[in-house]
């Protein structure tokens, strides 16, 4: 029994006997009456005043001395539990303690400053280990090349961005996923039987322990050239196993169309250059043949000629795709490159070239487009006599339109192609400026500018690979609190993985924004979440997507997450969402605050989405009142200020989401300080404190 419940039936038990010794003694010293009866109303308004004293003493006691204490020892054992120097004490403003919470807050500030202290002190000693690990991070993120690495079991302990680049499948890939959820099983297991059956037979051959392999991704949309190397203990026994890879699709696609030339060379042009020389010998050798034979053998010269320049046309357009794939490019800032052209034209210093508009991202080669663009600009002020010209750039249908322009007429046909046979940027000359515009697909032409007066000469380039724009953040409003503890109890969890450390578990942190606060009308908008492994916030494995509701988004909606309209109108919608976001959580233990109310409007989509949540789940709203009690406020901005966390988005889904992972380990600290160290234990005791809020709200609502 708890300190309270002791306390006050304490005072009930006093209260309750004074009130009957009063009403005993009184009614016993109390003279008779004339009709011989004794006051008896007398004593029991005396013993009644007496009640009213002590339970007045009890109300100051609960208000200056036992509720402070509690606030008090709910802090102090926050700060003992806490892991973070950053966790704050709680005060009691009204209180009989004395001096009491100021020596305490004393206490909690030296305690404080000594976990700074060791805090710097354990960061100054791990500095080079951490160092190191920049090192790595910043190789393997530099690197093109996919890196995977996994342990025996085929889960992945580690990945860069390039690997997430290459499979295109970030929902997949995650710390302690499966492998095999983005590559082919087969041939990755294959290649480590090989090198494992290598490493028994001669245990001496490190460096030979690796090995090349092909293989699809899961989905089968790309084909992959990886190596594989094992990973070797102190002992010398395997641990896991390195793969990196990189995406071949592009290069199986070309091999194809060049041997898809290499056909027409050897096979398809050699019977029309066949024919054409069997009927030019057969006009060779019968000159005088009859006029109707002759027309015969050439409509065969004329009609093999139409095939053969049609099918050199045909070869020339391929050839010319083949080469624009296979040479190294990037995305280009037009600002980068107008800024090396002015440097270029240095020996031209009374010509000045000025970037105007907007400048956009083009992909392509920026030495050998800087180079054509100072050819170009060369010719233009030798056949113009202009000096100033101005470089825009502007968006097309497919491409990124570069425009030349200069006050002046346009460059005749003739002429420009005459440039474009011209020598550009190769000392040893021979680099066409035709051969650079061929490599990016580019076919330029010269027209009137839209001023009255200017010409421009126009290059289409290929568009670039990442997005022109970006959208500004949003500041969003806020949302009230909801309550529904009802769906608890469908994610418990199986008993095997009650028995399981919380430490060894992998959660995922959700947040969804609707258009109502109604499950059974409005629909989710916006979903966010974020894996935690080990205490660890994988912000690098998050998702994040807006949802089309298919109706419009009620303004009062608006105003709580910010959400419009015009934001969702292109976003897919939820029947596609939500699969994606199945995907991403895979096994793991769901983590929301105030998790019914996302978990409902989740539960009422799965049966059209074609999915089941069915995870375990995790309330840190529940976890909150378990931890700091119910006379603390539990939403989850004033949760963030007592343990020091910053809230960067607050009520977006991606701010709210990445907020409550912060509070999720700091509560998982908390737990294991209390011996709370099962994932099952964990449940019970929230299950616990949610049938307490229960009650709480269904006893309030039937008071009101």
């Amino acid at each position: 029994m708890q300190t309270r419940q002791l306390i006050n039936l304490l005072f009930l038990g006093i209260g309750v006997a004074a009130v009957s010794i009063i009403i005993v003694v009184a009614y016993s010293v109390a003279p008779e009456t004339s009709d011989g009866q004794r006051p008896f109303m007398a004593a029991l308004l005396g013993g009644l005043g007496l009640a009213v004293l002590v339970g007045f003493a009890w109300l100051l006691l609960d208000r200056l001395l036992m509720r402070p204490s509690r606030k008090l020892t709910r802090g102090i054992r926050a700060i003992l539990e806490s892991r973070s120097p950053e966790q704050q004490l709680p005060l009691p403003e009204h209180h009989a303690l004395g001096q009491l919470p100021e020596a305490v807050q004393a206490m909690a500030d030296q305690l404080r400053a000594s976990r700074r202290e060791i805090r710097k002190a354990m960061e100054s000693a791990t500095a080079q280990v951490d160092e190191q690990k920049t090192w790595l991070e910043v190789i393997l993120q530099g690197l093109t090349e996919g890196v995977l690495v996994c342990n025996r079991q085929h889960q992945i302990m580690l990945y860069n961005k390039a690997a997430v680049a290459i499979l295109g499948m970030p929902e997949h890939i995650g710390l302690g996923r499966s492998l095999f959820n983005v590559l082919s099983q087969p041939p990755v297991q294959h290649t480590l039987e090989r090198l494992e059956r290598r490493h028994r037979e001669d245990h001496e051959a490190p460096a030979e322990l690796t090995a090349p392999f092909v293989c699809t991704s899961a989905d089968a949309l790309y084909m992959l050239h990886g190596r594989m190397a094992l990973i070797l203990d102190a002992k010398g026994e395997v641990t896991g196993y390195l793969v990196t890879l990189v995406d071949i699709s592009e290069d199986v696609a070309l091999l194809a169309r060049g041997d898809a030339v290499r056909r027409a060379l050897t096979r398809d042009l050699r019977g029309i250059a066949a024919n054409l020389r069997a009927a030019a010998e057969t006009i060779s050798q019968y000159p005088d043949m009859h006029p109707d034979e002759r027309d015969r053998f050439d409509q065969v010269l004329l009609s093999e000629s139409e095939a053969l320049s049609e099918r050199l046309d045909g070869l020339a357009r391929q050839i010319r795709g083949h080469l624009l794939g296979r040479w190294p490019m990037a995305d280009v800032l037009v600002t980068d490159l107008v800024s090396c052209l002015e440097q270029r034209l240095e020996d031209l210093p009374r010509v000045h070239v000025t970037l105007v508009g907007i400048p956009l991202w083009l992909h392509g080669d920026s030495l050998s487009l800087m180079q054509a663009l100072d050819c170009l600009v060369r010719h233009l002020h030798a056949h113009t006599g202009r000096e100033a010209f101005d470089v825009e750039s502007m968006l097309g249908d497919r491409n990124v339109y570069l425009d030349l322009n200069w006050e002046g007429r346009p460059v005749p046909a003739g002429l420009l192609e005459e440039w474009l046979d011209s020598p550009c940027g190769d000392e040893d000359g021979d680099q066409r400026l035709r051969d650079i515009l061929e490599r990016h697909d580019c076919e330029v032409w010269s027209q009137p500018a839209r001023r009255a007066g200017w010409a421009l000469l126009r290059l289409p380039l290929p568009a670039p690979t990442r997005p022109q724009f970006l959208p500004e953040p949003r500041r969003l409003p806020a949302r009230p609190e909801f309550y529904d503890f009802g769906l608890m109890r469908e994610h418990e969890g199986s008993e095997e993985l009650a028995g399981k450390r919380l430490a060894d578990l992998s959660f995922v942190v959700f947040d969804c924004e609707m258009t109502g606060l109604n499950p059974a009308e409005d629909e989710i908008i916006s979903i966010a979440g974020v894996r935690v492994v080990k205490r660890r916030i994988l912000t690098g494995e998050t998702f994040e997507r807006l949802i089309n509701p298919g109706r419009g988004i009620p303004p009062d909606s608006t105003r709580f997450h910010g959400i419009t309209d015009e934001d969702v109108k292109e976003k897919p919608s939820i029947q596609v969402v939500l699969p994606q976001f199945r995907d991403f959580v895979g096994d793991a233990v769901l983590v929301a605050h105030n998790a019914a109310f996302d978990m409902k409007f989740i539960s009422l989509k799965e049966a059209e989405c074609g999915v089941k949540f069915d995870n375990p789940l995790l309330d840190t709203l529940l976890l909150s009142s378990m931890l700091d009690g119910d006379e603390e406020d539990h939403s989850l901005d004033a949760i963030c200020e007592r343990y020091g966390v910053n809230i960067t988005g607050r009520h977006t889904a991606r701010g709210d989401t990445m907020a409550t992972a912060e509070l999720l380990v700091r509560f998982l600290e908390r737990l294991e300080a209390q011996g709370i160290t099962t994932f099952g234990e964990a449940v019970k005791a929230s299950s616990m404190t949610a049938q307490l809020r229960h009650r709480s709200a269904m006893l309030e609502s039937g008071q009101q």
